[in-house]
């Protein structure tokens, strides 16, 4: 993953930005544990079988609101942008839109391959 990757993950499972540099092995096991269920869940929301047949507009109304947030975290956009009523994606002056189609594309073709059974544990822990 991508340092801006890692961090929209990071800031999902509510970790510092620091975590976004560590390896998995480096965490400790509470905060592996908020990572691997933060990937589960966005790999979650952001399923392509999930986004058949509806709208960008709709598809993000169905996520919730820490999903959402993260979007729009993962698009550069700020607590403003966030504070608006999404309904506004779908008129021509919103100055935000592309950013957050672009970030929802990303997110989509980021958990598009991701593992679906994920673990925390470390290898050596399972003999013990």
């Amino acid at each position: 993953m991508m340092e801006r990757e890692r961090l929209t993950v990071c800031f999902h499972a509510q970790l510092k930005q620091r975590h976004a540099t560590m390896r998995f092995e480096e965490m400790n096991d509470v905060d592996r544990e908020r990572l691997v269920c933060a990937i589960d869940e966005l790999r979650a929301a952001f399923s392509r079988r999930r986004q058949v047949g509806a709208s960008e507009y709709a598809y993000i109304s169905f996520l919730t609101v820490s999903q959402r947030r993260t979007l729009f975290m993962h698009a550069g956009l700020t607590e403003k942008e966030f504070n608006q009523p999404y309904w506004r994606i779908n008129e021509d002056s919103c100055y935000w839109r592309d950013a957050l189609f672009r970030a929802l594309r990303e997110l989509f073709n980021l958990f598009e391959y991701a593992p679906t059974i994920l673990t925390s544990v470390k290898p050596e822990q399972y003999l013990h």
